[in-house]
């Protein structure tokens, strides 16, 4: 089964070594930097922070020059428009729990939530090597399609109840029929973002850093309104950047000509078989 028809079937797949050696140092060296730096502590989670990254931060457009990467990400997908949307560095901390089963996706009530292509995409890019010892992913093959009992005992991504659970708790625990991901440094995965996923702790003595690039695969494709509400993105090109942007070529980021207007939100996925 080639890259792009295991990603359809599961919700995800492994790109190994997207990275080269000589990117994953200049890298590492932002990464170190931007978290020594104070960050939001809205975005910190149990088990897991995140350091939001704009367009032009040096971390983001070393993977945006890179042509050679946007295409295997493309390719991996079968993407028809990928666009870029978002950026962050994912740190798990030495010594610190699982990161709860969720699903990245932010709006159940639209009918594209249904659709068998993926609307919108994560791609996760270790920076050192993963086992289920230092915080690797863990993923639940297919949910992106279906529900599973879980769904039922999973509390909302991102609420309070989420920051308040104990270790016992289905969210948290192993699964059946879950696939724990490996990977090496340089090494990344390919996640639809309703795909159910979460991590081992992270019981190693070092702290386990990553990057999270969102991406939408088929961008002219997708409804209006989810276009309308995705290229409100904090981290795209504001109005004001947008003439500085040409060498880059626009068609890294989406573009919307009508009115942005936000969607209502809603992470609780439906259960559905």
């Amino acid at each position: 089964m080639s890259g792009s028809s295991k990603f359809a079937v599961d919700g995800f797949t492994t790109i190994p070594a997207l990275f080269e050696e000589p990117d994953l140092q200049e890298i590492e060296k932002q990464v170190q930097h931007r978290l020594a730096q104070p960050h939001d502590p809205m975005m910190n989670r149990v088990g897991n922070d995140l350091v939001p990254l704009r367009w032009n931060d040096p971390i983001v457009t070393r993977l945006l020059c890179r042509a050679s990467v946007l295409g295997r990400i493309g390719s991996t997908v079968a993407a028809d428009d990928l666009r870029w949307i978002s950026a962050y560095i994912s740190s798990k901390g030495a010594s610190t729990p699982s990161l709860l089963w969720h699903q990245d996706w932010w709006c159940w009530d639209h009918s594209i939530s249904f659709a068998p292509t993926a609307p919108q995409i994560a791609i996760l890019c270790y920076l050192s090597d993963t086992s289920d010892r230092t915080g690797a992913l863990r993923v639940l093959p297919g949910s992106h399609l279906r529900s599973l009992p879980i769904h039922s005992e999973l509390p909302e991504s991102h609420s309070a109840a989420a920051e308040q659970l104990t270790p016992d708790h289905p969210a948290l625990s192993d699964h059946e029929g879950q696939i724990t991901l490996n990977l090496r440094r340089g090494d990344a995965v390919a996640v639809d973002y309703r795909l159910l996923h979460g991590t081992h702790p992270n019981r190693g003595l070092s702290r386990r850093d990553a990057l999270l690039f969102s991406f939408t695969p088929n961008w002219r494709f997708l409804p209006d309104s989810i276009r309308a509400h995705l290229a409100m993105h904090p981290a795209l090109p504001n109005a004001a950047e947008w003439p500085t942007i040409a060498e880059w070529g626009e068609d890294l980021f989406p573009r919307y000509d009508g009115t942005p207007t936000s969607l209502q939100i809603n992470r609780i996925a439906p259960s559905r078989t």
